[in-house]
């Protein structure tokens, strides 16, 4: 088989940060986000994956002042892959990108968002993205519904998130 599970569904939870954690995507007004131009252009950039990657779909996602969460579901025919030994994976190797692969539709995606801001907002590249990404497995039905209302709720929560350059410490519930 491979080392791959093709009987549960999966899904990767992403999470790509501003450069330098800017808030240069929005802000958040009554714990909703207000896009900026360049929120919107990530934000279009995000639904339109499915359209150049046909076996992914671009689920939850929002897009905060200075980050942005979303899934995204691999698909193979009908049913999701997620390789639980690491082995069986098909690594990424410098000039040698795997179609359709995780890192490879995020870095597509992250290079739209730039030439379109460039192009229309006059944007370096350089300006808009933190180098690198993070992302985490979702292996379960549980995990799944718990990133979602994660990504649901983030904009009420913004007060409090860690990424916000001027957020609060949350109280402990002993004050």
């Amino acid at each position: 088989m491979g080392g791959a599970d093709y009987s549960e569904p999966g899904a990767y939870f992403i999470t790509i940060c501003a450069a330098e954690r800017r808030s240069i995507f929005g802000k958040i007004d009554k714990e909703r986000i207000i896009l900026s131009p360049l929120g919107e252009i990530v934000r279009a950039c995000w639904i339109e994956i499915p359209e150049h990657f046909p076996r992914a779909s671009a689920d939850q996602f929002v897009v905060m002042p200075n980050h942005m969460h979303g899934i995204l579901g691999l698909t193979v025919g009908a049913r999701y892959i997620v390789p639980f030994d690491r082995e069986a994976r098909t690594p990424e190797k410098f000039q040698k990108p795997v179609k359709g692969s995780i890192p490879t539709v995020v870095r597509t995606f992250k290079a739209a968002v730039a030439r379109r801001a460039k192009k229309e907002l006059g944007i370096s590249s350089n300006d808009i993205w933190q180098r690198n990404y993070f992302e985490r497995v979702l292996r379960d039905g549980k995990e799944y519904a718990d990133a979602s209302r994660y990504i649901l709720e983030n904009p009420q929560r913004w007060e409090w998130d860690r990424e916000n350059p001027e957020g609060r410490i949350k109280p402990s519930r002993f004050e």
